[in-house]
């Protein structure tokens, strides 16, 4: 089929669109456009459906204060961090400086970013004013302690500390391989404070020295450039900030 132009010049005929399994309009132009209307429309609700599904979630999750984010561990465990993924090699070396007492386990990239946050937590030891920290390094080298680096269940969780099979595990949350991990030498510094509670392992470490380790922290904190503060450094400062930040951990299952 042809058709003549207005001013009786031939155009090239339509091509052949009838017949393809598309619908076609008389002229025999394609009405796939239609169809993607059509589907937007159908669209529309099941996408303002997913949006209040959303919005509801979202608003009906309680948002956890600075102390339930330092969640207490047990007799064993200084904070509980939840299930735990570590990295598939297990490759030890010694520890930097002040921890060589002890060693880091994991491959080569968990290895050196926990060096790095131990180098950082020694040059803050090296300055003065941590003596509490002192004693748990103490203790985590007397039992040939391991620092590593794993990922959290409990996301909200910069660090955790335990006992296994003798020896104290010091454990930084994965986030700390994706910046620079000085900025994990705060939460190393609070886990060694933890560390060295006279009776722990064997009972649960008490609110009173969580709250010292928590002013420790923030005193670490502020050693830190202001562009190299981790969120445990907002959270510590939110929660020493709080009228009565004993009774926060106390509230969020931190023993008296």
């Amino acid at each position: 089929m042809s058709q003549d132009a207005p001013e009786g010049r031939a155009v090239p005929p339509l091509p052949p669109l009838a017949g393809d399994g598309l619908p076609t309009l008389p002229t025999g132009e394609p009405v796939l456009h239609r169809w993607f209307v059509l589907a937007m429309l159908l669209l529309v609700p099941v996408a303002i459906g997913v949006t209040i599904w959303a919005a509801t979630a979202t608003i009906g999750r309680e948002e956890l204060t600075a102390a339930e984010r330092r969640p207490p561990g047990g007799t064993e465990v200084t904070i509980e961090r939840g299930q735990a993924q570590f990295s598939p090699t297990d490759e030890l070396e010694q520890g930097p400086a002040c921890f060589q007492g002890g060693q880091i386990i994991g491959d080569e990239g968990s290895r050196a970013a926990a060096r790095r946050a131990m180098q950082g937590a020694c040059a803050m030891i090296a300055g003065g004013g941590y003596d509490e920290a002192v004693d748990g390094l103490r203790a985590w080298a007397r039992s040939d302690g391991w620092v590593r680096i794993a990922a959290f269940e409990f996301s909200g969780v910069e660090s955790s500390a335990r006992l296994e099979d003798g020896r104290l595990v010091i454990e930084l949350n994965a986030i700390f391989q994706f910046e620079d991990a000085t900025a994990a030498a705060p939460a190393l510094l609070h886990q060694l404070v933890l560390l060295g509670t006279p009776g722990f392992p064997g009972a649960p470490i008490p609110a009173e020295r969580e709250l010292q380790a928590a002013r420790l922290q923030q005193r670490a904190c502020a050693e830190l450039p202001g562009d190299l503060r981790p969120r445990g450094c907002l959270d510590v400062d939110e929660l020493l900030a709080a009228p009565d930040p004993l009774q926060e951990l106390v509230d969020a299952g931190w023993p008296r």
